[in-house]
């Protein structure tokens, strides 16, 4: 199986030179870390739908920021009031926007923020001289609504 992978890859795969049927085990399941329940998911959406509410394009950002925290050492569940402070109602993107950035193939693009948050955020964390003049990243929702995020 290994060589006949390796040289259908070589052949060109990914341009349809090779065909075979793939077999999905039933059984085969994805190992999320032991603290990523779906008690802790719903826990996580609730934090990108504050986050991130009306700005569609940063839930992702958000999600994948949330789980960067727990890997630096955060407790997975006092991220709020912890280290976020945004707690809404999620709707379907917010809570599909944390099981995308379970698989970490999702957050491939996003950068590695030391501060996401809403433009309010930003401003207070300017005026207290947590952050400088910029630069920022900037995501733009619905009615003037932004996320910023600080690298």
């Amino acid at each position: 199986m290994q060589i006949t992978l390796s040289i259908c890859l070589a052949a060109g795969a990914l341009q349809g030179v090779c065909m075979a049927d793939i077999k999905m085990n039933e059984d085969w399941t994805i190992d999320f870390p032991s603290w990523a329940t779906l008690k802790w998911q719903d826990y996580a959406a609730h934090i990108v739908a504050s986050e991130a509410r009306g700005v569609d394009s940063a839930d992702i950002v958000i999600a994948c920021t949330l789980i960067n925290d727990i890997e630096k050492g955060y407790n997975p569940w006092n991220l709020y009031p912890g280290r976020w402070h945004g707690y809404g109602a999620p709707d379907d993107k917010d809570r599909q926007a944390v099981k995308d950035a379970l698989f970490r193939d999702a957050c491939l693009r996003i950068p590695v923020y030391k501060y996401v948050g809403n433009f309010r955020d930003a401003q207070y964390w300017n005026a207290v001289n947590m952050i400088d003049d910029g630069p920022f990243d900037l995501y733009i929702g619905t009615n003037g609504r932004a996320v910023v995020g600080v690298e």
